[in-house]
């Protein structure tokens, strides 16, 4: 007796205990006479309701687990059969198997990052594509090699072996080929995705150098158009990627933070001086000139925070979707970051101090 028919077989007698226990149960109450019919009827109900429901779906779960591990003992003894007849096939079986799930495991994360990260949606988009194509060739050439694998294996079990064996062997070269095949246009779609993680890691790069040295005329028109469809990032995006750049190095989450703190003291000076302006009304020009630098210290830092988050972004999408951690394209990343965000933030700060020390002392008075 198999495992599986004894738990079977086990199951069976404690269903059986438990339905003798209330049949026990309900001709004592009956003996006891305390109830009237129509009370007796409601306990019979009440008892053996909830027990029929849940032997049922006990035995429903039973008979789907035992038809599972009778599918599992199948499997095993195709793979065993296709082994014996043509190793490359098995492995290749098991190879096209692991990239199914695996890509599988990707369209699922990929849907939610479109969503997530806008500003990157167009390039998640044309790559959730391009998977998709490959999922469906990996699909198809698996479950056709298998359905053929399968026939055989039958076949050997009732018809003549020998026959079969010599059959099968040649197709089985065949079969692996088709393997192989899908096999390599997985890879291609992986490597061309990977592409398009570089290709757009390079431009979230190129975006933030900007703020060191000037691009030239082409690269300049690329940035314009990039920052005019920027999106907002949301507070709860913000702490993301400065959580996942802290991981990277947490010197340069201090600069974040430094840069966010001046945007919010930016904005603070602006409504301070502009509630000074109100009831000051004779100091129109010098308050003004100073309220104008705040804002346009404020504008200046929230445009470059935005342009730092992207590239921060770029990185952490691309490492999401498989972008090797060894990727030169992640690297020149990480030293562009390393140099332009303590610039940026080293900038902002000579600005404010400027601005902190523009008072000019009148002597024309």
């Amino acid at each position: 007796m198999t495992f599986a028919n004894f738990i079977f077989a086990v199951f069976l007698l404690l269903s059986a205990i438990i339905v003798m226990v209330l049949i026990m149960l309900i001709r004592q109450i009956r003996k006891d006479g305390n109830l009237p019919e129509e009370k007796m009827n409601t306990v019979v109900a009440v008892l053996f309701i909830p027990a029929i429901i849940i032997f049922s779906l006990v035995f429903k779960g039973i008979t789907d687990w035992r038809g599972e591990i009778q599918q599992e003992q199948e499997r095993l003894e195709i793979a065993h059969f296709v082994e014996r007849i043509y190793t490359p096939l098995a492995i290749s079986q098991q190879s096209l198997r692991k990239s199914f799930v695996q890509m599988r495991t990707l369209l699922r994360e990929i849907d939610e990052l479109e969503i997530t990260y806008p500003n990157h949606a167009k390039m998640i988009r044309a790559i959730r594509e391009e998977w998709s194509a490959a999922q469906i060739i990996l699909f198809n050439t698996y479950n056709d090699t298998d359905k053929e694998v399968r026939r055989a294996w039958i076949a050997h079990n009732t018809m003549d072996q020998e026959d079969v064996l010599a059959k099968f062997s040649k197709q089985a070269v065949y079969l692996e080929e088709s393997l192989q095949k899908a096999e390599r246009k997985y890879q291609l779609s992986l490597h061309n995705s990977q592409d398009k993680l570089i290709k757009n890691l390079d431009g979230a790069r190129k975006l933030i150098d900007a703020n060191r040295k000037s691009p030239r005329k082409k690269q300049r028109a690329i940035n314009k158009e990039l920052l005019e469809n920027l999106q907002p990032f949301n507070d709860g995006i913000t702490d993301r990627l400065i959580t996942y750049i802290a991981s990277i190095d947490p010197r340069l989450k201090v600069e974040i933070e430094t840069l966010q703190e001046l945007i919010r003291l930016s904005g603070q000076q602006v409504s301070i001086l502009k509630t000074h302006l109100r009831k000051n009304a004779d100091l129109e020009k010098p308050l003004t000139i100073v309220i104008n630098r705040w804002i346009g210290l404020e504008q200046k830092n929230r445009a470059q925070l935005k342009q730092v988050l992207y590239a921060i972004e770029a990185e952490y999408v691309a490492r999401k979707l498989g972008l090797s951690a060894k990727s030169p394209a992640l690297a020149a990343m990480h030293k562009s970051l390393r140099i332009n965000i303590p610039a940026i933030v080293g900038n902002a700060l000579t600005q404010r101090k400027s601005i902190d020390q523009s008072y000019k002392v009148r002597r024309d008075f």
